[in-house]
This record gives structure tokens, C-alpha cells and sequence, in this order.
């Protein structure tokens, strides 16, 4: 049985309130371990993931339903995104075996929706908090989140400190609501970068960028205002040097500032967002 998931509300920036509990917010897969009916791992679109991370499912109670993050660890033991998207979408089972032996997945649990035959949404936070320590005992690839009391600020700093992806922000008081809410608060921890506009796609205007040295970055489709859009294809028609089927490409003479979420294994900007034109 699957309990539509909390979503988190975008902050601006850290804060500091004895109000809120923070946590870590891990570069992985947002998963739901429910075992009411079965032992079942549900991505947060709902799609059944077990069969992925079957090392995740062992030695964890009965009727429980679990809210947390799956993560892969690299060689240096750092989180590696591109590593649990990869073994988000395999499909051969002696694959996956070996895999997960080898390296396995860690589950850092963070909240609990079901416990002995009780729904708890409807708890304050802090109470399924406590209820949590009772509920799982803590193995290699199954964790507790660890949180600080109200010191977002302090947290944060840690978070840009050690490159972390960012950090969310709980209300101590929130229930447990399926849908987005500003109970809950994601502050991420962006990194700014200089690319150059190479081109545009024809079907949805997004930024064909680059890096200075011509390593691909990626299509950028946020974060331009109305009033750099209009400015931007100003330029665009004089510069356009040729057209394909998917592209406009133009001469790369065009800089920008971006921020994303960090750099895949290949240089492109995860998750990028247009900040502003550098002239």
C-alpha cells in the first residue's frame, strides 16, 4: 500500500528557528518502504522499485510504512547520483545481485507513516520521530537521518562546507500531509558556473550551453525573465550561424552565469538554471 509522499517548498535561504527541526537533503532516489500488504519499495511517482534494491528489504518490520532517501556510495565513499539512477533502471536480476553485494545501497530513513496497525500522519512530526527509533534497528544500509534542533543556519554551512546538496527544513509540529507544503523546506546548495550559448532547441527555446573550453554543459530551460528572453533572441537572430531539425546554433560568443545542483561524471550542470547574461 502506497501513501502519497510529503513534498518540500523551495526556501531561499537558510534560517535559523526553535521551531524546525534540519536535516541533510541526500543526492538519491526519494523511495517509500511499505510492508502492509507486502514488502514493497515505491519510488515517489509510485512505481515499484524492489526488484532494485533488494538489499534494502531485509530485516525490516512488519505492517510499517517508511518515508526516506536511497543513496550509492562511490569508490570514496561520497554520494553518487549518476551510480542509484543506474541502478534505479536495471532490469537483469543477477546484475542487480551483484551489485548490490558489491556495493550496496544505503536507506536513510527519516519518517514513519504506519506502525503496529497505526496511522501516524496525523502525529506531530516529532512524535513519529520517536517512534521511529523503536520502530527500525540500524544496519549498513539502513539508516536514521540524523537531524539538528533548530539550527538551520549552522547546518548550512556544514552543507556548503563538504559540497552537500543541501538541506531541508521540518516544522516540528507538522503532520504528515500527501502533497507539497512549506511545513517542509528544501534549501539547496547551488554551485554557479560561466557558460557560453552555443545554440537553442527549437522546440522548447532551452539554452544549448558550454563550457568555456567546448564540453557540452547541457540545455538550460529556467531561469530566464520575460525581459532576457526578449533581449536574448534580439542577439540571437545576429549571431545564428545555422539551423538543424532540433537546433538553432549560434556563434559562441554569448555568456552566461548558471547554477545547477553540481557536474555529472561528463561536466554537464545537473538540474541548471539561467542566472544572468556577462557582458
Amino acid at each position: 500500500m502506497f501513501f502519497p509522499l510529503m513534498l518540500l517548498e523551495t526556501a531561499n535561504s537558510p534560517f535559523t528557528s526553535e521551531d524546525y527541526i534540519f536535516e541533510q537533503k541526500f543526492d538519491g532516489i526519494r523511495a517509500q518502504y511499505s510492508n502492509i500488504e507486502a514488502p514493497l519499495l515505491y519510488s515517489r511517482n509510485k512505481n515499484i522499485i524492489s526488484k532494485q534494491f533488494p538489499e534494502l528489504l531485509e530485516g525490516l518490520s512488519e505492517r510499517v510504512v517508511l518515508d526516506g532517501e536511497i543513496i550509492a556510495l562511490d569508490s570514496e565513499g561520497k554520494e553518487d547520483f549518476e551510480g542509484i539512477i543506474k541502478r534505479l533502471f536495471m532490469r537483469n536480476t543477477s546484475k542487480i545481485n551483484t551489485i548490490a553485494a558489491a556495493k550496496p545501497a544505503v536507506y536513510h530513513v527519516f519518517d514513519i507513516l504506519y506502525y503496529r496497525d497505526k496511522d501516524l500522519r496525523h502525529q506531530p512530526l516529532m512524535d513519529r520521530k520517536k517512534i521511529l527509533e523503536d520502530a527500525i534497528a540500524e544496519r549498513p544500509s539502513l539508516k536514521r537521518l540524523e537531524f539538528i534542533d533548530g539550527f538551520g543556519e549552522k547546518l548550512f554551512k556544514r552543507v556548503v562546507d563538504d559540497g552537500m546538496e543541501g538541506m531541508v527544513a521540518k516544522k516540528k509540529s507538522s503532520i504528515y500531509v500527501g502533497k507539497r507544503s512549506w511545513y517542509w523546506q528544501k534549501i539547496i546548495n547551488w554551485i554557479e558556473t560561466e557558460g557560453v550559448i552555443a545554440g537553442y532547441t527549437k522546440k522548447d527555446n532551452a539554452l544549448l550551453c558550454q563550457h568555456p573550453d567546448g564540453r557540452a554543459l547541457g540545455h538550460i530551460l529556467h531561469g530566464m525573465t520575460p525581459v532576457q528572453k526578449e533581449a536574448f533572441f534580439k542577439i540571437a537572430s545576429s549571431i545564428k550561424t545555422h539551423e538543424d531539425a532540433q537546433y538553432i546554433y549560434l556563434q559562441p560568443i554569448l555568456r552566461c552565469r548558471l547554477k545547477g545542483r553540481g557536474m555529472t561524471s561528463k561536466g554537464a550542470l545537473r538540474s541548471g538554471i539561467f542566472v544572468d547574461f556577462i557582458f
